[in-house]
């Protein structure tokens, strides 16, 4: 069943519940008031008035007059219609032409005055007086209870007709109303439909509005979103990472081709070629399980990272020791400051490690890197050529490489690693103007987990 189809009976069924609840106190409440005032009208005629003059016609009747076998004049019959006395020896005296109550023992003990539900003798409903003359005799008064039926019967039908409307209408109102509201969300699952059956993440979704159906039009937008990009930056990685690898990969199967070669032919390269062939190998298979690795390292998800709070002195300091374990030739002079921030430790070491061989790759041997790291602030200068004005967005670019550097070993992809590591812990990487005015300046921005710093600590590594 249909959404809308449900919504609109859970309609009909709470309107009708509510009718039903508000017909059954109206009738039960009309019901009171009908018997209430046929009560008050059979009580208004209590006591019975006392005997009047001789004259027939112009006296008050009595309970006497009902023994009387005689027809009564016309006043004394309004009076006598619906009444009968019970005497004392049992026997039941009524008008002539009267159907009288029918009565039994317990009405003959009456000692108060007593209302009850009875029936004629024809089966005619009636509401009952019972009241004690004092005297042994009881005196009954009845009034038909035809027209309370009646009015009851009408109301009854009504009330039936109106909860059977109201609830049909209300279904109809539930159906067209729920058509009305999930019309974006009808667009939303053809969208959603389109999407899985074309894979078209670009598709656009327009769902507006500032309720729940809106918000998951904009929650479902902004996922297609993250997906398409995401799929786009994948494709770039991986067409990228196809032309970069295929010119290792052409030099890696040269080399073994012409070792293969020498081999097969038996005409053996000489001692010097032959070992100076195996380290080109060796150093292109290290490039290439380099470039492999930074290419796992830019494929992997921003949502994979850790967020713990990491304590960037101790990052910056471990970056440190092992970049100067492969590069004696350079000093570190480090001034790192105790900060925290959220995130992945391995990653943010690996994005400080980038930013210290690309200022060891570029900057003269026995030159020093200087490393600060303060709340907020990573940086990295070098005294090497620097980077260009123009060059120091695209140098953030996946395998991006100045020209003079061609010739250097290398991936390009050391600082688009950095950029994006500092881009998932919420800041980002830029080169800026260095202070003395040479090298680069390498900075990368970070949002710390709190605000606490110590006093700088300045200290050097060789």
């Amino acid at each position: 069943m249909l959404l809308r189809s449900r919504v609109a009976l859970i309609t009909a069924a709470i309107v009708a519940v509510a009718i039903a609840v508000v017909s059954t106190v109206t009738y039960l409440s009309t019901e009171h008031s009908l018997r209430t005032q046929l009560d008050e009208t059979l009580l208004g005629g209590w006591p019975p008035p006392p005997p009047g003059p001789d004259d027939p016609e112009a006296r008050r009747p009595g309970p006497a007059d009902l023994c009387r076998h005689s027809t009564p004049g016309k006043p004394l019959q309004r009076f006598l219609e619906g009444v009968q006395l019970l005497k004392a020896d049992g026997t039941v005296c009524s008008p002539p032409g009267v159907d009288s109550v029918v009565v039994d023992a317990a009405d003959r003990g009456a000692r108060t005055v007593a209302l009850r539900d009875g029936q004629t003798r024809s089966g005619t409903p009636v509401r009952v007086l019972l009241g004690s003359l004092g005297d042994g005799n009881v005196l009954v008064i009845s009034r038909s209870l035809a027209e309370v039926d009646s009015t009851l019967a009408g109301l009854r039908t009504i009330l039936i007709a109106v909860s059977v409307l109201g609830a049909l209408l209300a279904a109809a109102a539930g159906l067209l109303l729920t058509r009305r509201t999930l019309r974006p969300m009808a667009r939303l699952t053809g969208a959603a439909e389109e999407i899985a059956r074309t894979h078209d993440l670009d598709l656009p979704v327009t769902v507006s509005g500032r309720d729940e159906v809106g918000r998951l039009g904009r929650a479902f937008s902004a996922m297609t979103g993250a997906l398409a990009d995401s799929r786009r930056r994948q494709r770039a990685l991986v067409t990228d990472a196809a032309h970069e690898l295929r010119t290792p990969l052409t030099s890696l199967r040269t080399n073994i081709d012409l070792l293969a070669r020498s081999e097969r032919t038996g005409r053996a390269l000489a001692d010097g070629d032959r070992g100076r062939l195996l380290d080109r190998l060796q150093a292109q298979a290290g490039e290439l399980g380099d470039l492999v690795a930074e290419l796992v390292v830019l494929a992997r998800d921003e949502h994979e990272f850790d967020h713990a709070e990491v304590a960037m002195g101790t990052v910056v300091r471990h970056a440190v020791r092992r970049a100067s374990s492969r590069a004696r030739e350079h000093t570190f002079d480090v001034t790192c400051a105790e900060w925290s921030v959220r995130g992945d430790e391995g990653a943010l070491e690996r994005m400080v490690l980038n930013l210290l061989d690309n200022a060891i790759k570029f900057s003269p041997a026995g030159s020093a890197v200087k490393v600060r790291s303060e709340p907020g602030l990573v940086s990295v200068a070098d005294d090497g050529p620097g980077v260009a004005a123009a060059d120091r967005d695209a140098a953030f670019d996946r395998f991006w490489r100045a020209p003079e550097a061609r010739s250097l070993p290398g991936s390009g992809l050391g600082l688009a690693i950095v950029t994006d590591i500092a881009a998932a812990h919420g800041g980002y990487a830029r080169f800026e103007d260095p202070p003395s005015g040479r090298g680069a300046l390498a900075v990368v921005r970070l949002p710390p987990a709190a605000a606490e710093g110590s006093p700088l600590l300045p200290g050097s590594r060789g």
